[in-house]
Formats: C-alpha cells, structure tokens, sequence
C-alpha cells in the first residue's frame, strides 16, 4: 500500500514519522520518503510506488512532500532527533550538509560494482570518495523553453535574443506594464543568475571550494541580467518563480527559462513548445553554463539494520531502468543510466535533444557543504541588483565577504 501524506499533515503526524516507518502492529513494515519533487514528477512516483507495493505484500510506502528549501531544514532536525525518514529525495548538491552532519549512509559498499557502474558516473553524488545518492535522472539544469505559437526562429546569441524579446514585448496601453513580455524567469533566486556568470567566464568557487564570487565576471553577469529588466524592459519588474511559471502557461510570454521538471506540465497545459540551450553571450563567446546535476535518493543513518535491506530493494526499483525510462518518456526528464542515452526515443525528441544541448554546456553542481553558504550569500544582493538599488560591482563585493563569513560560520 502506498499513502501520500502533504507537508501540512506531517506537521500534526511529526511523533508518528519520526519513527522512520517502522513496523506495525500488523506485521506491515512501512517505508517513509520525504521528497520535492514537482506535482506531475509526484504523479509518475505515485504511480511507481503503486506497482512496488503491489508486488511487495508487507511492505507500505509513505510520502511526504516539502518545497526544497524546508526539506533541507526539517530532515536535519529530524534526523538529529533520531527521526525522518527512511529515504530523502533530492538535487545532489544536498548531499555536502547531510554527509558532513552524519544524517545519511554511504553506499559505495551498499550494491555491487555492476548496479552503480550502470549509472553516467558523474549522476553518482560522491564526497571525498563516498556515493551518498543514486540517481533516477540528471540534469536539474536551466535551459531556454520557448512558446512555438510566439516564436518562430531560435536565437543565435544574446544580442539576437534581446531583440528578438523586445519585439515580442507587446504594451498596448504604454502605461511601462506590458501585457506579454519577451521573457520570464526566476529573478529572485540566484540558481538563475549562475548560468549566465558561466557565460561571462565566472565561477561561484574555485577547485578548493573558496568563493570566487568578488570578480568582474560576476558583475558583468549581474549588469546583464538587471538590464534584462531595467534596460531593456523585456522582464517583468516584480518575477518569481511562481508567476513566471504562470504568465508562460498562458502565454503572457515568449520564453521562460526553467529547467526539466517544468516540461510536462507545459505540454499538458497544451502549449507547443521548443526547447535550446541559452544563446551565447555576444560579447564573449562562451554559452551560459547553468548548474547540472542528478536528483536521487539517500538512506538516512536512521534505518535500522533488520529494515535496510527492503530499503535497499525499493531504491534500487525507482532508480531501476524502466522507471528511469517511465520518467524521460512522460516527464522529458533526462536519465541517469548510461544506456538511456542511446536510447533512440531519446535521441528522437526535440525537447529532450535541446535538453541534452544544453546539459552539455553546463557545469557541476558542487556537492561540497560550502555550496549552501554560497547560495544564502548570493541571493540578497542579486535581488538588490535586479531591483536596481546596488551597483553590480558593489553586489559581487557583498557578495564574497558574505559567503567567506557565513562559511568560516558553517565551519564553526
């Protein structure tokens, strides 16, 4: 059996999953994932978990879902408490604070060379030798997603881009808020800014981990997004994810950038769409290098010897090939298993063709501790500059003297 519990009930049921699904009573041994996985990535897992359990009599799966953010922060306080879950789903980046807290198990000694080996070996999230994750797809990058119905050719670089974007910028009353703009995206989180320091030459971190943050690649990175916005007019002043994502489905724009686990939900909500990679930077040359990485599952330190290996078993099922080729069929989600990628329904579709064109192009995602701290340094003084209250210069500065204290902080 296989039940779904939402964030706001964990809230009022925190004493009873605290346990990690233990067994019951009935002789039912229960399984618990936490995970953040968007709403249509949750109807295939449903579906999956469904046929697991259906085939596993004894065996219950529970689910609870969390926005990124706040799955971070309840499954430490969990964890510590000896609680959460059994298995935790997530973006590879996750694994830097979880494995130097101790909440999860490495798994390198876990499954045989042949399991793991099957696995593109840069999906596996590793730290200092140890495999904390096994994936069930790759990629979690940021692409440029366009509406067909719009846009008729694809650009060859930015400034082809911001021309072409004002063009589809349409104020038909002229009162500076237009009712379809060239473009929509995230201007609140910087996830959506790092692409386009790639583009620049930046980096937010060198080979040791340090912050690389104060540096002219970083400002000339921030001066182009803002002027998206304060220049060029072609992004809406006030743009989360929330309304991007709702102005593209109803085609109040022409592009979006998004990642992967957006595309179904646009195809379902019967738009003809294209995917690319982000044009290149005119003046430099270089294509913007979003973030790539796996999402999977991680075992929490919690789960007791005499249930790991039905915990094993189900994370071996949803991250097995016909599950992974499920996810990259329905959701246009690329998969983490080398094989797929041959695969010729893969390699036949345009949307999952300009998802690996821009997969190319990216960068890793660090897995590193220090990562989160780089983050929560970024994004006050990246919203400052698209809000035009700092200079882009200033921005990178504040920027790198935050990061280097909140990590000397996260050091203790």
């Amino acid at each position: 059996m296989f039940t779904k519990i939402s964030a706001f009930t964990f809230a009022a049921l925190f004493l009873f999953l605290s346990g990690c699904g233990g067994g019951g009573g009935d002789g039912m041994t229960e399984i618990v994932i936490w995970e953040q996985k968007d709403p249509v990535e949750q109807t295939v897992l449903n579906r999956q978990l469904d046929a697991y359990t259906s085939s596993h009599p004894g065996v219950t799966v529970s689910t609870v879902h969390f926005e990124t953010d706040l799955l971070h922060s309840q499954f430490q306080t969990a964890t510590l408490a000896g609680g959460g879950p059994d298995l935790v789903y997530g973006p590879s980046d996750k694994i830097g604070p979880y494995s130097v807290m101790q909440l999860i198990m490495p798994m390198e000694n876990m499954f045989d060379a042949a399991f793991l080996g099957a696995y593109e070996k840069s999906s596996l999230a590793m730290l200092e030798g140890h495999i904390y994750a096994v994936p069930d797809q790759i990629g979690n990058h940021l692409m440029l997603i366009y509406n067909k119905a719009m846009v008729k050719s694809v650009p060859k670089d930015t400034d082809e881009w911001i021309e072409m974007c004002r063009g589809l910028t349409v104020d038909d009353n002229g009162d500076g808020m237009p009712e379809i703009y060239g473009v929509v995206f995230n201007a609140v989180e910087p996830f959506w800014l790092v692409p386009f320091l790639g583009g620049f030459g930046g980096r937010v971190m060198d080979s040791r981990y340090a912050p690389t943050l104060d540096t002219p690649e970083m400002a000339r990175a921030l001066a182009f997004m803002a002027d998206l916005r304060n220049k060029h007019k072609i992004l809406p002043k006030e743009c989360n994810y929330e309304l991007s994502d709702t102005m593209f489905k109803k085609g109040q724009a022409a592009f979006i950038i998004n990642g992967p686990w957006s595309l179904k939900a646009y195809i379902e909500a019967g738009m003809e769409i294209g995917v690319m990679a982000l044009p290149m930077i005119t003046e430099t040359g270089r294509y913007p290098a979003p973030m790539v990485s796996s999402k999977g599952y991680s075992i929490s330190v919690n789960v007791k010897e005499e249930k790991l290996a039905l915990v094993k078993d189900l994370l071996v099922y949803l991250t097995s090939e016909p599950v992974q080729r499920e996810i990259t069929s329905e959701l246009k989600i690329l998969p983490a298993i080398s094989s797929l990628f041959n695969d010729e329904a893969l390699l036949s579709d345009p949307v999952l063709k300009g998802s690996m064109e821009q997969a190319r192009h990216g960068q890793p995602m660090p897995s590193v501790p220090e990562m989160r701290a780089i983050w929560d340094a970024m994004r006050p003084f990246y919203q400052s500059v698209m809000g035009g209250k700092l200079d882009p210069a200033k921005a990178a500065k504040d920027m790198q003297e935050q990061a280097v204290r909140k990590i000397a902080e996260m050091k203790g």
